[in-house]
């Protein structure tokens, strides 16, 4: 039973060490302005933008898609050749409150790691990092 426990540890330590981290100079928490957030869904597709999170985490790129899927779901999509066509997919979600919400992710799945964006208890979003092994599935494996 240890030496099973032991090969599973190994193998999951290996898959994760074998991706580079692509925002090791960021910090783990990224404080995103609400209007911010809102700038993306005013863009078209095929539009240049640039999102400044901070003064030292600005996420430029190109929308490949900014679509209505339904009264109170809008979708984008930012691909940054910045960051190796990183993509951060971001949804504004309008409540039945009629307030709004945003959810996304920064994510390259050649990358170790990537960002959450959250709202914390304070009611303010942030980006926290994350490791993307945990929302991506590898399906080469299966």
């Amino acid at each position: 039973m240890l030496l099973l426990f032991s090969v599973i540890s190994l193998a999951g330590f290996s898959q994760n060490g074998t991706k580079p981290k692509q925002f090791n100079n960021f910090p783990e928490v990224i404080n995103c302005a609400d209007a911010t957030l809102s700038n993306i869904f005013n863009a078209s597709s095929g539009q240049q933008i640039s999102l400044s999170f901070s003064d030292n985490f600005i996420f430029s790129g190109h929308v490949t898609s900014n679509i209505v899927k339904y009264a109170n779901l809008q979708t984008a999509v930012v691909v940054s050749p910045d960051y190796s066509n990183t993509i951060f997919s971001v949804s504004r979600i309008t409540n039945t409150d009629g307030s709004i919400s945003f959810i996304g992710r920064i994510i390259n799945k050649n990358y170790f790691d990537g960002y959450e964006l959250k709202r914390n208890t304070a009611g303010n979003y942030q980006l926290i990092k994350m490791e993307t092994d945990r929302v991506i599935q590898d399906c080469t494996q299966l």
